[in-house]
């Protein structure tokens, strides 16, 4: 019985082939050639165009602060300075108040709330020397930095 079903499993398995074999009489048709200069050409521009749309999107997402959602217009980074290959210091707004944090790669900590925020709106850093703006920046930053140099 055994043996019975064996033989039948395999001229089951065996006939679709043979059924295909029998089929193929006359010549085999020619493939046509995929690879011409055609298709490489727009094969490259394809990836050209993806590469091109990765690039947008990244700088798009750079531009305009990333996915949105939650509005960050009352919280910002006033000033900072870099202590260490990876640790800086940063002055952050939050509202009204401004707090001095340390961060480093896998710490973020709270250092001091300073008594009297710090103003940087009016203010223009160059070099070593800090310029006030005012309306007219470049005529001001001007008569500052020759009276610096009559100075020295």
């Amino acid at each position: 019985m055994t043996t019975l079903i064996k033989i039948f499993i395999i001229i089951t398995t065996l006939l679709p082939l043979s059924l295909f074999a029998s089929e193929i009489t006359g010549e085999i048709p020619k493939v046509p050639n995929v690879i011409g200069a055609g298709n490489v050409l727009q094969i490259v521009m394809g990836l050209f165009v993806v590469l091109v749309i990765i690039i947008g999107t990244g700088w798009l997402l750079k531009r305009y602060g990333g996915m949105g959602g939650v509005s960050n217009a009352n919280l910002k980074v006033v000033a900072g300075i870099t202590v260490g290959q990876r640790e800086k210091i940063v002055v952050v707004q939050a509202g009204d108040v401004q707090v001095l944090v340390g961060v480093s790669p896998g710490n973020i900590r709270a250092l001091h709330v300073l008594d009297k925020n710090i103003d940087t709106e009016n203010q223009l850093k160059v070099g070593n020397t800090t310029v006030e703006k005012s309306s007219s920046g470049f005529v001001n930053h001007l008569k500052q930095q020759i009276k610096n140099r009559e100075e020295s």
